[in-house]
């Protein structure tokens, strides 16, 4: 009887899960014009831009011949974190109308945004590094380090995302400083240089931004002689398992009030 009856719940939170999904498919990318095609635009300029800049400025990257090579390795991985966390912050918000019906839950739309997320990130590196690899020398891709990279990116960013639903939703204020904190996090998460290049204090310091360790890890990937001895996987897969947790338990302690409207 037990077993029945948590058959049909599970085979309930799919059913709501994949329909919430194909909402967000078809309302964030379906309504645009080029749909798909802005989401792997964004991070492909970026990437751009940083080639030309730095290739006008210096000679040679940080890391091997190629400067498209080096920012994508880097952007990739900030980007990983980045994309998962903003839209997740707003999953809550945009699905607002359906929390009406009590069968749909914040956790739902939480759920179906990292699923839709992370698919759409797994296709956006396919086609770049795919294209990367045909038209710039690259020596191997070790896939082991990039999904690592991936499998802590992906949950730190799902976490911090979750957390600022809640603070979100409770503090318009809170939300401008927020974005105001985080712009520099292009600038000291390792995107366009290497941290250990860094003079002490600085190199000390930047080690606290668990996003430089994501970077160092992912780069290991694509470049087989850089070491990144500085990866403390440990710290950052703990932060991100913490931001997790933490996330939920604020969005399971104020699950009525995130039903109401701001």
């Amino acid at each position: 009887m037990q077993s029945g009856t948590l058959a049909q719940s599970l085979k309930r939170q799919v059913s709501i899960t994949f329909a919430l999904v194909i909402r967000e498919m078809t309302t964030r990318y379906g309504s645009k014009f080029g749909g798909y095609m802005w989401a792997i635009l964004d991070p492909v300029l970026t990437i751009t831009i940083l080639t030309l800049v730095f290739s006008a400025l210096a000679r040679v990257p940080a890391l091997g011949r190629s400067f498209t090579l080096f920012f994508a390795s880097g952007y990739a991985a900030f980007y990983l974190y980045r994309s998962m966390s903003d839209q997740i912050c707003s999953s809550v918000e945009a699905n607002r109308a359906l929390l009406n019906y009590p069968i749909v839950r914040p956790y739902d739309t939480i759920i179906a945004r990292v699923i839709l997320q992370t698919a759409t990130l797994f296709v956006i590196n396919i086609v770049i590094f795919g294209f990367l690899y045909i038209t710039v020398p690259i020596q191997r891709i070790d896939l082991g380090p990039i999904f690592l990279a991936a499998a802590v990116a992906l949950p730190l960013g799902a976490g911090v995302g979750i957390s600022n639903i809640v603070w979100f939703h409770f503090s318009s204020v809170y939300k401008s400083i927020w974005g105001v904190v985080n712009r520099p996090a292009f600038i000291v998460s390792g995107v366009f240089y290497l941290p250990e290049t860094l003079p002490p204090p600085f190199r000390d310091l930047i080690m606290w931004n668990p996003l430089v360790h994501i970077v160092g890890l992912f780069r290991r990937g694509i470049y087989p002689n850089y070491k990144a001895s500085y990866v403390d996987l440990s710290y950052v897969g703990g932060l991100a398992i913490f931001s997790v947790v933490f996330g939920l338990c604020l969005v399971w302690l104020f699950d009525g009030k995130l039903r109401e409207p701001k």
